[in-house]
């Protein structure tokens, strides 16, 4: 009944006072041209957060530190004409030790900004999904 069926995690990054947004690449098969948080599957072998903090170094580079898991939901989306469900785990997460100078995309993403809660009425912004920006809105940027 669900052929596409797993388990993710997006990966808020907070530093000073900022968001690391990161748009897909135009390649990507899913979401592409579209801004988000880092984000990807969890292997088999993973539990969420031990995916969390892969996915933040094969995506970006960095090492994190986990501040805390903000959200957890179901998520039923498109991946062409096929249909993709999910239960995502969001977490918020510090650069370790502070330290961004690593920071480099993978070549999932062709962009970054760090941003604020005003930046994100920027209509540069408009992809990001509704509950992404839900949660940034209303659990970072409180």
């Amino acid at each position: 009944m669900y052929p596409n069926y797993r388990i993710s995690v997006e990966v808020i990054v907070w530093h000073d006072g900022k968001v690391l947004l990161t748009k897909r690449a135009e390649h990507c098969k899913v979401a592409p041209n579209v801004w988000n948080v880092p984000a990807g599957k969890i292997k088999y072998d993973e539990i969420p957060v031990q995916g969390l903090f892969r996915e933040a170094k094969e995506e970006l580079n960095m090492d994190v530190e986990l501040i805390e898991e903000l959200f957890v939901r179901n998520l039923k989306s498109k991946s062409g004409d096929e249909d993709i469900y999910r239960v995502v785990f969001t977490y918020l997460v510090k650069p370790k030790n502070d330290d961004i100078s690593s920071l480099t995309l993978n070549d999932e993403h062709s962009e970054f900004a760090w941003v604020t809660k005003e930046d994100l009425n920027d209509c540069k912004y408009e992809t990001l999904h509704d509950d992404i920006r839900h949660i940034l809105v209303t659990k970072v940027f409180m």
